[in-house]
């Protein structure tokens, strides 16, 4: 016997089995179920571990004869029923916590829902999970009321705020999950007379910019991608082009309003939970679900000067400017100075492209001497562009003059593709010139051969006035205070779409491992918690995001969830 479809087959199938009770069968997903081979896997209180697909002559593991028969008719049954229903079975479970969260008020999606596949789709098109339901609560109560619903049900949860996670653990990282999706928890406040603004944590951060500015002309620090959610992006780091002069979004936080694991809300700041107030920033989504953060506000720069400066150049002089570059970040550079380095395949054959980039937020006036320390020991550059405006066009600016609020834009059209790595470097300890030359030697071989479309990113975190550097080592979970670059390699399909090259693992494998191997041993790099690498093993990612903090984040987690009730598969545990 054999089912077929267009999509992958899951159901969670309840069934009444005689004498057996009541067994619970997962039909993982299958292109296609082949009855005459294929195992079907099923659990229920008895512990009965497998199925196998029989006919009448073929016996089950640890059940026998006519009881197995009967199971595996009805096993058999649900399997029709699903694909019949277009892959998906609704089982009385399901009916349940459906009628359940409507009696709560909270609107849901679920398995076979028309919208179902829409807000499931993750981010990251490489990566496909398959929750047991994404709910929309509109308030706090409603986060507290899903997150109890979803403990009775024995359901990880896992907070989605804009589901930009490159590993897609907005989703769970896994099946299976409860996503709690906070997008309509959006709402935005600045007191007048203190500066601070209360944000709910589904808002996203061009309306972010757009709003502050509007309600007495305020900002935040924050990443540069109107579509991300403010959630993820403050639990873990938050870097913008304003970061060396105010701080990391996380940097700004006064207090959080959290949902804890058995449904509780409680506030959290520097007097009130402070462990937990401390694990927020730099860890958060491991312990409960923000739905509003305090953030103390700054007054909008008046200027803002982008700029981009680009050359075109061979692996020589690519690996001979970022020593250059490096040297520069590392001299005396004004806080109001943001800067990306973006390199990529030229246009031009066999040659790297190196675009020094970023935004002054001084006097328009001064912009030249701050960048002429650089550009003086650079040949003439293949484009140039400055340009001076207000604050809210500067960000604009950035994204190619595109609008910052989020209101009317299919987020859809922004999924990718692609794998993305991460890796921070010391200050103390910079990258050596020999490690750039061999990272220059496997951009401007391997990089210049691949079909993926890749980018790397060196982000000047440190330098001598930054901000970011400024705050102690301990005072926050985020632990890469000491840090002069967090660099992000990054490589899409080459039309953005699946299935995705096994090429672009092995192109930023090797971009990595030449900067690595070629500093010293012992050299103590990390890597970016919100650049996200799922192919980080457990004993690797620990270290490499929260370094010595991460003996206290599970001392923190035994306290506030003991039972892993938030978890994704790189997520704190005790």
């Amino acid at each position: 016997m054999s089912f077929t479809r267009g999509d992958s087959l899951v159901a969670d199938v309840f069934l009444n089995v005689g004498s057996l009770g009541r067994l619970r069968v997962y039909l993982l997903p299958f292109p296609a179920l082949h009855f005459s081979s294929s195992k079907i896997q099923a659990v229920n209180p008895l512990q009965i571990s497998m199925l196998e697909s029989i006919d009448s002559s073929t016996r089950a593991t640890n059940l026998n004869g006519r009881r197995a028969r009967r199971a595996m008719m009805a096993a058999i049954t649900a399997c029709v029923l699903a694909v019949h229903l277009g892959g998906y079975f609704v089982t009385a479970d399901t009916a349940s916590l459906r009628s359940k969260l409507s009696g709560l008020g909270i609107d849901a999606v679920f398995p076979g829902d028309q919208n179902y596949e829409k807000f499931s789709n993750s981010f990251n098109r490489r990566l496909s999970y398959k929750p047991a339901a994404i709910v929309f609560p509109n308030n706090t109560n409603a986060v507290a009321s899903a997150v109890k619903l979803g403990v009775e049900e024995k359901l990880p949860l896992s907070p989605r705020s804009g589901g930009h996670s490159y590993a897609a653990y907005g989703l769970g990282g896994t099946d299976g999950t409860l996503v709690i999706d906070l997008q309509r928890i959006n709402s935005i406040s600045v007191d007048g007379s203190t500066g601070e603004a209360v944000i709910g944590a589904g808002i996203r951060l061009g309306d972010i910019a757009v709003a502050l500015n509007a309600q007495g002309g305020r900002a935040l620090p924050h990443g540069l991608c109107p579509y991300v959610g403010l959630g993820g992006h403050a639990a873990f780091g938050g870097y913008g082009f304003t970061s060396r002069q105010w701080g990391l979004t996380l940097d700004r936080i006064v207090s959080h309003e959290v949902v804890l694991a058995d449904g509780s809300i409680v506030t959290t700041s520097s007097t009130a939970h402070p462990d937990l107030f401390w694990a927020l920033r730099g860890a958060g989504g491991s312990y409960g679900i923000m739905t509003a953060i305090r953030f103390r506000t700054e007054p909008a720069p008046k200027e803002a000067t982008n700029f981009g400066i680009r050359w075109n150049m061979n692996e020589e002089d690519f690996a001979q400017t970022l020593i250059k570059f490096q040297t520069f970040c590392m001299s005396d550079v004004p806080a109001q100075l943001g800067i990306t380095v973006n390199l990529r395949k030229s246009k031009q054959s066999g040659k790297l492209l190196f675009d020094f980039a970023g935004a002054w937020y001084g006097e328009g006036s001064a912009f030249a001497g701050a960048v002429q320390p650089f550009l003086s020991q650079m040949p003439a550059p293949t484009a140039t562009s400055a340009k001076t405006t207000d604050w809210i066009t500067g960000l604009s600016s950035i994204i190619g003059d595109a609008t910052l609020s989020t209101a009317n834009v299919d987020l859809t059209e922004e999924y990718d593709t692609f794998y993305a790595k991460s890796l921070t470097t010391p200050q103390s300890t910079p990258l050596s010139n020999s490690s750039m030359a061999a990272f220059a030697k496997v951009l401007a071989n391997q990089g210049l051969q691949s079909s993926t479309d890749w980018f790397v990113q060196f982000e000047l975190y440190g330098g001598k006035n930054s901000a970011v550097t400024a705050v102690g080592a301990d005072e926050t979970a985020f632990a890469q205070r000491s840090i002069l670059f967090t660099i992000q390699f990054y490589a899409r399909s080459s039309n953005k779409s699946p299935p995705y090259p096994t090429e672009g693992f092995t192109l930023l494998d090797n971009m990595v491992d030449s900067l690595v191997i070629n500093n010293p041993s012992g050299w103590n790099y990390g890597a970016y918690a919100n650049y996200v690498d799922e192919r980080l093993s457990p004993s690797q990612w620990p270290n490499q995001y929260y370094k010595d903090h991460y003996e206290r984040l599970t001392q923190i987690k035994g306290v506030y969830d003991p039972q892993n009730v938030f978890s994704n598969p790189q997520g704190i545990t005790t």
